[in-house]
């Protein structure tokens, strides 16, 4: 087969779920572009449309229904091209969809571009759409060459939500490391910025917890070699990206292939010794994994001082229903500590409320273990079956009313915290990466996640994007801080 395509030939992505996701989707993009197709925005006609999906709930194959939908309207003649959980969960009833054209599942992902080149050369009309054949269990991944952008780890092409909770009834106004995309903001977001890049490290999870459809579109958890994270990073450095952010579907269990005994810290060690990327952040990181002695990398001011450690109930008794991996004593050590060791970091979490079996008094343990502990930020969730799923089947389901009473507590209480998080920084100056020019100032972040607005940087720059500027903190504006330039 022919890598050349027509002169011309448009293609647009869209992303439904969490960063990892994202990654999945840069990789596409620069794929797609490397093969010879020209990007356009997914709200605008292109000659191909790549839909990748979500189905961590009933409401990530909503929105992906959506999105196919939308496409298929935007242009009727398009190939339309289905990838990620959903095709991977149900892929005959995505086919069954109006304008699919290919249902590409997580397991043969590796041959996305391949097969949409095939796809638009032979010009095959076809009833319904082509469902490319999943790669069988237990099949040895091949590694991607050191100098291929990748799409998953050192294997197969990946898609998946990392975390297994729905939308938080308390999504964040801006784009948060942990929140899921909506379909319509990614759409309509340019997918490459010179800003941050998203570098999936691991995927996959071999935990089973009660709640979750993961480990059943996912597979096995799996890692890239230190060696090609490294050069990897090397090249978005030298390509002018300032911020990395390491992410996975279990990313604490990160153990590369050609040598598990080591893990994330030797990652992050290798990565301050040997590239000189501006800014280090990782993402979702699951307690059970968590080691202490990791604190001490965060020593370096390259590393950015936040964490996103779910913490999902504060009752052991829930956890176990659960059947998550540690008890609230240990998460509870994993946040003073880090709170003791690293000066203003930020520790945002996940919690599920009206889980099946949730007494009052476990909930009153969450929040009290919550309250003790004042979040930066808490997304709070409550309960949705997920069919497939251990906990759908439980008994001593949670009614809407109690779930709901108890969400808007831990609303209230993640209103409170957020705000006193935020305040503790202001009259101090801070590095904030600009990344981009909206409602007339310029925005960007700190290392510690703080979204500051800045309405007074120099007209003689044109462009802010992607600069690291000193902002003196002055006051509270929405969910983030208002900022004063400084020399």
């Amino acid at each position: 087969m022919s890598d050349q395509v027509s002169k011309g030939t448009t293609f647009a992505v869209t992303t439904l779920g969490c960063k990892v996701n994202q990654a999945d989707s840069e990789a596409i993009g620069e794929q797609m572009s490397a093969a010879g197709f020209e990007q356009r925005d997914f709200q605008e006609a292109a000659d191909v449309y790549i839909v990748n999906t979500c189905t961590v709930t009933h409401l990530g194959d909503r929105s992906s229904r959506q999105m196919i939908a939308q496409a298929h309207r935007r242009h009727p003649d398009a190939l339309l091209v289905v990838t990620g959980c959903y095709a991977e969960l149900n892929p005959q009833a995505v086919s069954a969809l109006p304008g699919v054209n290919l249902v590409i599942g997580n397991s043969a992902k590796d041959s996305l571009v391949d097969t949409i080149q095939q796809r638009l050369q032979t010009q095959e009309e076809t009833p319904q759409a082509a469902v490319a054949p999943t790669r069988p269990q237990g099949i040895a991944l091949p590694v991607l060459p050191l100098d291929t952008q990748h799409i998953g780890s050192d294997g197969t092409l990946a898609f998946l939500p990392a975390e297994p909770e729905p939308q938080p009834d308390n999504p964040t106004q801006h784009a948060s490391l942990t929140d899921h995309i909506s379909a319509a903001g990614q759409a309509s977001a340019s997918l490459f910025s010179r800003t941050r890049v998203q570098m999936k490290v691991q995927d996959g999870c071999d935990n089973r917890c009660t709640y979750c459809i993961v480990p059943t579109v996912r597979g096995k958890s799996r890692s890239r070699s230190i060696s090609s994270v490294v050069e990897h990073v090397q090249r978005k450095a030298r390509a002018g990206f300032q911020e990395i952010v390491l992410t996975g579907i279990h990313l604490g269990d990160y153990h590369p292939e050609d040598d598990e005994r080591r893990d994330l810290g030797d990652l992050i060690a290798a990565l301050l010794r040997e590239t000189e990327i501006a800014r280090i952040r990782v993402s979702s990181l699951e307690p059970e994994d968590f080691r202490l002695e990791w604190l001490s990398l965060w020593e370096d001011p390259r590393m950015c001082r936040h964490f996103h450690l779910p913490m999902q109930s504060g009752s052991d008794t829930i956890l176990r229903r659960m059947a998550r991996r540690y008890l609230s004593d240990r998460y509870q050590t994993i946040v003073t500590t880090a709170k003791q060791m690293i000066p203003g970091v930020a520790i945002s979490t996940d919690i599920i409320t009206g889980f099946p079996g949730e007494t009052d008094e476990d909930f009153e343990q969450t929040y009290q273990l919550a309250k003790e502990l004042e979040f930066a930020k808490t997304h709070v969730f409550r309960f949705s079956p997920r069919q497939g799923t251990a906990a759908a089947r439980m008994r001593g389901q949670i009614k809407d009313e109690v779930k709901k009473a108890r969400s808007q507590r831990l609303l209230d209480l993640n209103e409170e915290h957020s705000c006193n998080f935020r305040q503790q920084f202001l009259g101090e100056t801070i590095p904030v990466l600009i990344e981009q020019y909206k409602h007339g100032c310029w925005e960007g972040l700190t290392d510690n996640y703080l979204r500051v607005e800045l309405h007074d940087l120099p007209e003689h720059k044109q462009n802010w994007q992607h600069a690291v500027v000193n902002a003196r903190l002055t006051h509270l504006v929405d969910d983030g801080v208002h900022g004063e330039y400084v020399e």
